[in-house]
């Protein structure tokens, strides 16, 4: 299942088999909370990685 899943995310196959082409070969379809909060931190989008022009209206807080 674990290789069937990482081929799907890598677009190893002809044609995507779920029918779903949201997350058909894009690369940090997913983004482990670690990270997202690693880049929120950052100042950076904690989806995309991009810069956040809005990051310093909302100030992170250490829990």
């Amino acid at each position: 299942m674990v290789k069937f899943l990482t081929r799907i995310m890598l677009a190893e196959f002809d044609e995507c088999p779920p029918g779903d082409a949201s997350v058909w070969g894009r690369p940090g379809a997913f983004v482990s909370w670690r990270e997202q909060r690693r880049r929120l931190v950052a100042g950076l989008d904690p989806l995309t990685g991009e810069p956040d022009p809005y990051a310093e209206m909302f100030p992170i807080f250490d829990e």
